[in-house]
């Protein structure tokens, strides 16, 4: 997902794993096709995204191209020096706010690319500085590598990302975020529900747009992406903004960082949201799948779209395998008459968007 990473509690990996072993014999592989692929090898180019908010497609980057943005992701942690900043540790949990909401340095990476770290990997012991502690310690690395880093350029203004993103039906998007995901061994944690919108928001519509690219396998063992099918037809639930109290009236003890509830849970939202909605965190795949959620494994090279408003999720990886992904987050630009919320954490400059239009690299 775009940020949100709230943790929920501790699992129990007994009966987790004995979940994962009963749905892997059941029906290990169908979901992608199941959820759009085939259309879109017909040719239409859309599959069942406008029904179900999102869609996959096999294949849409070669392993060679994927191999290659993992291989640059080492270098540019190879050169990256743990110590030449203070520790920024990416959390998701009810932590989010005075972290991500109090760190000038995850701020600053809107226009940079920043290193950030698991969680339990900070709280291990002292700063990573073998090659292998530190490459293994991180979280994401963001959020502008479809701007400054060649590798990931290349990719994110490939003919092929426009056209899908065309054919998907937005006009003028401009890209305002990338981000690496690790998503590492045993300690990669879980990506509770939310929607993107959350942290891109745009007036007077959402018009967010998820590019969920694997660079490896996403397995159910791994922490695959969990979504559920119409989400993307209910309201955004909440904006996480800038915090009037720091930036307007420069109450420096407040956090820089807010989430603001839009969306009041009720009977107008629908049967799915007052599922989704239910008592209680989302702790197993039981849980999720009560919910109407459903788990999305795919190849490596595979695109997941996700539409801004779509209700998605991913567990933590209990394997011993990684789960590389590169995510761009599109926004129809001014030109589509669309805004970029000044409030949103992410700010160009002295705000106002000016993200560089996609395929063209040009600022819009």
């Amino acid at each position: 997902g775009a940020m949100s990473r709230e943790l929920v509690g501790r699992r129990r990996p007994g009966k987790w794993l004995l979940w994962l072993a009963i749905v892997a014999a059941a029906a290990p592989s169908t979901v992608c096709q199941v959820h759009g692929s085939s259309a879109l090898a017909q040719g239409d180019g859309v599959g069942t995204f406008p029904r179900d908010g999102f869609v996959v497609v096999p294949g849409f980057a070669s392993d060679d191209e994927c191999d290659r943005m993992m291989r640059r992701m080492a270098e540019l942690v190879d050169a990256w020096d743990p110590d030449s900043h203070e520790k920024s540790v990416f959390h998701t949990d009810e932590n989010q706010t005075s972290a991500q909401g109090s760190d000038r340095y995850f701020l600053d990476s809107a226009e940079g690319i920043h290193f950030f770290l698991e969680p339990k990997a900070a709280e291990t012991g002292p700063s990573p500085s073998p090659v292998v502690t530190k490459a293994l310690s991180l979280n994401k690395v963001g959020h502008a590598l479809h701007v400054l880093d060649p590798v990931f350029r290349e990719y994110s203004h490939s003919t092929k990302v426009s056209d899908i993103v065309a054919k998907l039906g937005w006009q003028h998007p401009v890209v305002p975020q990338s981000m690496y995901i690790f998503k590492q061994p045993k300690i990669g944690g879980e990506v509770t529900p939310h929607q993107d919108s959350t942290f891109l928001f745009t007036t007077p519509r959402q018009t967010c747009l998820g590019l969920w690219l694997a660079l490896e396998d996403a397995t159910l063992e791994n922490g695959c992406l969990w979504a559920r099918p119409g989400s993307h037809q209910e309201p955004v639930r909440r904006h996480f903004a800038r915090n009037p109290g720091y930036f307007v009236d420069q109450n420096f003890s407040e956090p820089m960082m807010i989430f603001e509830e839009l969306a009041p849970v009720d009977e107008t939202t629908g049967p799915a949201q007052r599922d989704a909605s239910a008592p209680g965190p989302i702790q197993t795949p039981e849980d999720a799948r009560a919910r109407g959620f459903v788990p999305l494994p795919v190849r490596k090279g595979s695109l997941v779209a996700i539409h801004g408003e779509l209700d998605h999720l991913s567990f933590e990886n209990v394997s011993p395998k990684s789960r590389h992904t590169f995510q761009l987050h599109l926004i129809e630009g001014p030109i589509a008459g669309v805004t970029w919320s000044p409030r949103n954490w992410l700010q160009y400059g002295g705000g106002g968007g000016g993200f560089p239009h996609l395929g063209l690299g040009q600022d819009m």
